[in-house]
């Protein structure tokens, strides 16, 4: 059983020494780079974005919005159709249904 302590001991001075060792060289800090550059990534505006996108790839995005903004047209025009026949609907079901509908045509 004192052996067990003195090996207890042992592998615990040695994770400290090692996490010691690992904080002064940097070693603890690199996971938090890859976070840093996300924020960084993330806090550049929208629009300068967009200023560095090539033709195609904006070509691209517009193509996807204006599909995007027929689906949301057509699923409207249901969503008016049913408030007709069903009578009045929550906001929740009224979202709900938009979801549901985006989804499905996509």
């Amino acid at each position: 059983m004192h052996n067990v302590h003195r090996l207890v001991r042992a592998i615990c001075l040695g994770l400290v020494v090692t996490i010691g060792w690992a904080s002064t060289h940097g070693l603890a800090s690199t996971p938090n780079a890859g976070l840093e550059a996300f924020a960084q990534a993330t806090s550049v505006p929208v629009t300068t974005r967009v200023k560095t996108w090539t033709r195609a790839r904006l070509a691209a995005a517009q193509k996807r919005w204006a599909q995007n903004q027929e689906k949301f047209a057509d699923c409207s025009k249901q969503l008016g159709e049913l408030k007709k026949t069903k009578g009045r609907l929550s906001l929740h079901d009224r979202g709900h249904f938009l979801q549901e509908c985006m989804n499905r045509n996509s």
